[in-house]
C-alpha cells in the first residue's frame, strides 16, 4: 500500500510538472496573457501542494501504529531482560 502511494505522488508530480511545462509553452503562442498563465501556474501549485500533504499525513497515519507497537514491542523486551538479569 505504502509504495503505490508513494509511486502515485510520483506521477501526480511529474504530471503537474509537464502541465505547468505546456502552460509555459502557452504563454509563447500569446493565446492568454501572462497574468493569467502565471495565475494558472498558481493555481496548479497550489493544489499540488494540497495533495502532497494530504497523501504524506495518510502515509504517516499509517505508519503511525506500526511505530507505537514496535516500540512497545522494545520496551517489553528490555522489561523482560531486566528481569532474567
Amino acid at each position: 500500500m505504502k509504495v503505490d502511494v508513494y509511486a502515485e505522488m510520483y506521477l501526480w508530480n511529474r504530471s503537474a510538472d509537464r502541465l505547468i511545462c505546456v502552460l509555459e509553452r502557452l504563454e509563447a503562442f500569446s493565446i492568454c496573457s501572462k497574468q493569467r498563465i502565471k495565475a494558472y501556474q498558481v493555481r496548479l501549485e497550489e493544489i499540488r501542494s494540497g495533495l502532497n500533504a494530504d497523501l504524506a499525513e495518510a502515509t504517516a497515519e499509517q505508519n503511525a501504529p506500526m511505530k507505537v507497537v514496535s516500540a512497545g514491542s522494545e520496551q517489553s523486551g528490555k522489561r523482560t531482560a531486566r528481569m532474567n538479569n
